[in-house]
């Protein structure tokens, strides 16, 4: 009985001297935000960024079909694209690549066929 209680209370000690290093160290995210990623995930390959401060100055951490990578970050508009649930049964077709190719408020969104600009939902 004995060993068992030294067992937890070293298993509880490594627990409680990993908290503060995970809880304390937040992920700084940079303004701007990441380029459209349509792409299928070909072949996996390692990430190659955690988060915005492993990138240099001008690029984000993004999401690269099925990996993390350091791109050029590109300004987004305020709000959330909509969801969009139907299926497409042609070609896809990109109206639009990014936010600055939409007018006023709308943004360039992942739709059923392809991207196109739509008015956001609100955060």
């Amino acid at each position: 009985m004995r060993a068992w209680s030294l067992l937890l209370l070293v298993a509880l000690l490594a627990l409680e001297s990993q908290l503060p290093a995970a809880s304390g160290r937040r992920k700084k995210e940079k303004n701007g935000g990441c380029p459209p990623d349509d792409g299928p995930c070909l072949l996996p390959v390692p990430d190659q960024c955690v988060d915005d401060s492993q990138c240099p100055t001008r690029m984000k951490c993004c999401r690269r079909s099925c990996f993390r990578q350091c791109v050029r970050k590109v300004a987004v508009k305020q709000g959330t694209c909509p969801e969009d649930r139907l299926h497409c049964l042609s070609p896809i077709q990109h109206l639009c690549h990014q936010d600055s190719d939409c007018q006023g408020p709308s943004r360039c969104c992942l739709s059923a066929c392809g991207r196109d600009c739509r008015n956001p939902v609100r955060d």
